[in-house]
């Protein structure tokens, strides 16, 4: 009876092992398999980002070499980011040619009367804006010239700073509006 009971036991142990070895292999392919699908999802994937790039690069227009800063030639994201960095380091800008599209902005002082214009550019998801102030030539334009409030503008001008009031303010001074 011990030899029927240790051969039974045997068996059993011997059946289990396999058992869990045979899993342990459809596992193991199964991983395989995935393996090998999301490589080739991954490669499926991966051509047509290269071409979207390759696209995108095409349709990008080319930066305006009569101007030292062409936001025109940049994409939303950058944009967003070099006006806040003209808003945070404004001397680095002093004195260079800046051109920018965006909606013409309108201010008028309640105290004294002065209109204000900016450009305002919208970021890449739409949610927040910036703006820089821009006064047109006086040589070339005249108070009737300038955009109305929502008039889509490109305007070209000199960067600058000024006080007023105690305050530091940014401007785009002598600009001339441009049509691209």
């Amino acid at each position: 009876m011990k030899k029927v009971n240790v051969l039974i036991l045997t068996g059993l142990l011997a059946f289990t092992f396999t058992a869990c070895g045979k899993a342990e292999a459809e596992v193991a392919d199964k991983v395989d398999e995935a393996v090998v699908e999301d490589n080739v999802d991954n490669q499926a994937v991966a051509v047509p980002e290269l071409e979207s790039e390759e696209s995108e690069a095409k349709t990008t227009p080319q930066a305006d070499p009569s101007v030292d800063l062409d936001l025109t030639a940049m994409s939303s994201t950058m944009i967003y980011a070099e006006v806040s960095n003209m808003m945070m380091e404004p001397l680095e800008y002093a004195g260079k040619t800046v051109k920018m599209e965006g909606i013409c902005g309108t201010y008028q002082d309640p105290d004294t009367g002065k209109m204000y214009y900016a450009c305002v550019i919208q970021d890449a998801t739409q949610c927040c804006s910036q703006g820089l102030e821009f006064v047109l030539d006086e040589d070339k334009y005249s108070a009737q010239d300038y955009p109305a409030q929502g008039d889509e503008i490109a305007v070209k001008g000199t960067f600058a700073t000024y006080e007023e009031n105690g305050g530091q303010y940014l401007t785009m001074l002598d600009s001339e509006l441009v049509s691209d």
